[in-house]
């Protein structure tokens, strides 16, 4: 476990980390990338000619002999960067860079070994002190494209651009715009476009004679997204260089992004077979051993990335993720049915107990709806995770603070944020957990071949049409995205996933998704709905998939989807200015208390999208301003509405199961609570109120799972807690467990006369 002194937060972001971290000094030399003649020294290249071949014996003693020599600083720096001496390879820049701080080339490389070492803002900087000295820097301009590119910058467009249009740059740095290029377009599915990148940079690479290693290692991860197995480039790979692990590791990334992740894993341990040093490699392998539930292989790798790297964030996180792991309960459901699927919890231990039995229904519940529907049997337990801090989640999914999303899935394996994670009021955890769990399905239905943008669109029409809080819920952003036509055409709609162009473009393509399910599923039916996910499994593309079940080409599928969205939701985009206006009036009448013209405006606005739930739905302004009025019956139905088009604003429903209640339908109000619980679990006084208002239903089983549930949370009034158990109890006839929690409540308030009572009773029945 990384325990630095330098690292004072328990996460790291990459800045966070700076060449001050104990660094070691390691006998391999696995750390400096092929530069393409970034550096044109000829001593320094017989090494290097020596470590691209393999030849890691003779190419070490090669460096270290250069870093006895007298050769110059910048050279020094490059040997030491080799052998993985990255504090001493900085101090080599920084000496070179005091006698010549003009030289531009040398801190190019000065700020590649910053991005090297996962320091992106600090190599972004230095990339602008070097083009700011030569604004025609080609490696530069490579260097700064790289760093944006793996932050989805699109401004790496302008250095890539610079580069490829002029014939003239430097042909080392085309290589690298080339292979940048090629792996942008694999990454987003761009096969075609990937290949001919990779043919741009093949040309220039055997023209200068410079090691194939990275064009054969892209060629056989195109290869592999082309379904092609046993790639030849592999062979030629290790033909060239037996000991490098890149033609193994190069490919099994994007079998990562593609989420097949035990395929993944399979070829990251080829990777650190054939070079045991490789900490990319074991970083990758330990991170997709996890999404595997295999923690103790996942930790040995990590903590082997970390000492080969410590420069890296992602280990660093990780390993002291698994160290939290220690504050996590198991929870385990085997069903007596044989066949059916086990579900395992992984709770936070203060949480655990709250938040089990209703995740637990729900994963029973979804699983044997999407068994049905999608016709597919589960092969193994799922597991579940929750994480209440939502940093711990986001390192659980990709190494790193931050991360925007609410639940991940790898397979068999769900993660996501706990009730706790985020404000109740925003977040619905049981709908992002039916979310998940169709993904499951999606994900094993097909090999996990099937594309991002289907399996969150079934998972998007799953949350409208099944889950917990049904109904078809756009949010306003999505509505202005289709009326600015910024709805991607089908086939290229994974790219808006991968690599979005405008801020808010994942969530237009989750919804758009979303609807591309429900217009399959509505136009075609739903066997052709699971036909699609039936012909990913087979290895179709989406254009191929949809001809082949559908029977449409794209370009005839992309019009009947637009017609589809026109006729569904054409009258919310014509009036989306008007709704925006409105809503502004709205807020203003409210701070004015002018409530019949709240009442009005609301009431306008739900004409036009009566499923608008979010927090400034028209429905809450509209009950407020009836109770403002004392119109107690109007106020009730608007948050009736609310609730049954969805909302799960906790303050809002408990003040409708209020209003349910004096109204004198005591199951409605019960049944409001119940999905608070899918929203606020961790609620202490709504598990009491609950429990007690199903025991005066007569549910006495219910009502005890609610107070059992009150008591785990440990409530401020004890006394009361134990008495509500010992009622359930006693409904249920257990007289021994009802006295037990008479006795505990009066232990803690001798003098509770409801327990008295009781405890009063129990002992006449047992007299009697």
């Amino acid at each position: 476990m990384p325990t630095d002194a330098s690292i004072n937060c328990r996460y790291v972001s990459i800045a966070a980390i700076g060449l001050l971290v104990g660094a070691l000094i390691h006998t391999s030399a696995d750390a400096r990338e092929i530069h393409y003649r970034a550096v044109d020294d000829r001593a320094l290249l017989e090494c290097d000619e020596r470590h691209w071949r393999g030849e890691i014996d003779k190419s070490t003693i090669c460096y270290t002999e250069l870093l006895e020599s007298d050769a110059a600083p910048a050279i020094k720096a490059e040997a030491a960067w080799a052998l993985n001496d990255l504090q001493e390879a900085n101090r080599w820049f920084q000496r070179a860079l005091n006698d010549s701080p003009d030289d531009t080339s040398t801190r190019v490389r000065w700020g590649d070994l910053y991005a090297d070492s996962h320091q992106d803002a600090e190599a972004m900087e230095i990339y602008r002190e070097a083009l700011a000295q030569d604004p025609d820097h080609s490696f530069a301009r490579l260097g700064a494209a790289r760093v944006l590119v793996g932050n989805f910058d699109d401004a790496a467009k302008t250095y890539l651009n610079a580069l490829l249009a002029d014939s003239s740059v430097n042909s080392g740095a085309r290589v690298g715009a080339w292979l940048l290029v090629a792996r942008i377009a694999l990454e987003s599915g761009n096969r075609d476009e990937g290949l001919s990148a990779i043919e741009e940079a093949a040309a220039l690479i055997e023209a200068n004679e410079w090691p194939p290693l990275e064009i054969y290692a892209l060629r056989a991860a195109a290869d592999l997204l082309g379904n092609i197995q046993e790639s030849r480039w592999t062979g030629l790979s290790l033909a060239y260089n037996p000991r490098y692990g890149g033609i193994y590791s190069v490919p099994a990334h994007f079998y990562v992004i593609t989420r097949r992740y035990r395929d993944a894993i399979d070829l990251y341990l080829k990777a650190i077979e054939i070079e045991p040093g490789l900490a990319a490699a074991h970083e990758d392998l330990g991170v997709n051993l996890l999404r595997d539930n295999q923690i103790s292989r996942a930790r040995r790798h990590l903590e082997i990335a970390y000492r080969e790297d410590p420069f890296s964030p992602i280990a660093v996180n990780t390993l002291r993720l698994l160290d939290s792991f220690a504050d996590f309960r198991r929870i385990d459901f085997r069903p007596e049915k044989p066949g059916a699927t086990s579900i395992l919890l992984r709770l936070h231990k203060d949480e655990a107990d709250a938040i089990a039995p209703y995740a637990m229904q729900l994963a029973r519940q979804s699983i044997a709806e999407f068994s049905d529907r999608y016709d597919f049997v589960l092969q193994e337990p799922v597991i579940i995770e929750m994480y209440p801090d939502h940093e711990d989640f986001a390192v659980r999914t990709a190494g790193m603070p931050g991360l925007g999303i609410l639940g991940a899935t790898f397979g068999y394996v769900v993660a996501m944020d706990s009730p706790s994670g985020r404000p109740p009021h925003v977040f619905q955890w049981g709908t992002t957990l039916w979310h998940e769990m169709a993904h499951v399905f999606t994900l094993e239905a097909s090999n996990h071949l099937v594309p991002r943008w289907f399996s969150e669109g079934v998972s998007v029409l799953e949350e409208w049409r099944s889950g917990p809080n049904p109904g078809v819920r756009i949010p306003l952003s999505v509505y202005g995205a289709m009326q600015d036509d910024r709805l991607l055409p089908i086939a290229e709609l994974d790219e808006g996933f991968i690599r979005p162009t405008y801020d808010e473009q994942v969530i237009v393509s989750y919804m758009q998704a979303g609807l591309v399910c429900q217009f399959v599923d509505k136009e075609f039916g739903i066997d052709k709905l699971r036909g699609l996910l039936n012909a990913y499994r087979d290895g179709l593309q989406t254009p191929e998939a949809i001809e082949s079940v559908l029977g449409v080409k794209t370009a005839e599928f992309d019009k009947l989807f637009s017609d589809f969205v026109a006729v569904e939701h054409g009258e919310v985009l014509q009036q989306l200015e008007h709704w925006h206006k409105t809503q502004a009036v709205i807020a203003n009448k409210t701070a004015a208390g002018q409530w019949d013209d709240v009442i009005e405006l609301a009431s306008d606005l739900l004409e036009i999208l009566p499923r608008y739930i979010e927090p400034d739905s028209p429905y809450l302004a509209l009950a407020q301003a009836n109770e403002e009025l004392g119109r107690q019956a109007e106020a009730l139905e608007s948050l009736e509405q609310f609730w049954r088009n969805g909302g799960y604003d906790p303050v809002a429903l408990k003040k409708l199961s209020q209003l349910l209640l004096t109204a004198e339908r005591p199951q409605d109000a019960i049944a409001v609570l119940q999905t608070v619980n899918l929203v606020d679990p961790l609620d202490r006084e709504l598990h009491g109120v609950l429990g007690d208002m199903l025991l005066d239903a007569g549910r006495a089983e219910d009502a005890l799972q609610e107070f059992e549930i009150a008591l785990a949370l440990e409530p401020h009034d004890m006394a009361t807690a134990w008495y509500r158990l010992a009622r359930a109890h006693y409904q249920l006839g257990n007289t021994k467990e009802s006295q037990a929690n008479l006795l505990r409540a009066l232990d803690v308030a001798p003098n509770f006369r409801p327990a008295q009572r009781l405890l009063l009773k129990l002992a006449d029945n047992v007299s009697q």
